[in-house]
């Protein structure tokens, strides 16, 4: 097996100050897709639901994709959450880095 680096981004659907979703999970599916394809980088996306603490303590269940990346590549993974992050109007995205074994077979 291979040792790889695997990142997951996590980022919500729902502006953060409207409240609402503005631009659909499909839409944001769609760039994903275009921008991963146009890199010719690996990728899995996939539909999450998951719940949000504002910085004004209010709370909010939303729609979300997780980007799932495995692998290095010559990309600022942390960049490219920031600008997700800021496409969306969200407070923030998550980001995770985990060191995993892979095998394809």
């Amino acid at each position: 097996m291979k040792e790889n680096t695997e990142y997951q981004i996590y980022i919500g659907c729902q502006d953060s100050q409207l409240r609402d979703e503005i631009i659909s999970e499909d839409e944001l599916r769609a760039m994903v897709v275009y921008f991963f394809k146009k890199k010719k980088m690996d990728f899995t996306v996939y539909s999450a639901k998951g719940g949000f603490l504002y910085a004004d303590s209010s709370f909010v269940y939303e729609n979300s994709l997780c980007i799932n990346i495995i692998g290095s590549y010559d990309l600022d993974i942390i960049k490219l959450a920031k600008s997700l992050s800021m496409f969306m109007n969200q407070e923030c995205s998550l980001v995770v880095k985990d060191i995993i074994k892979t095998e394809y077979r």
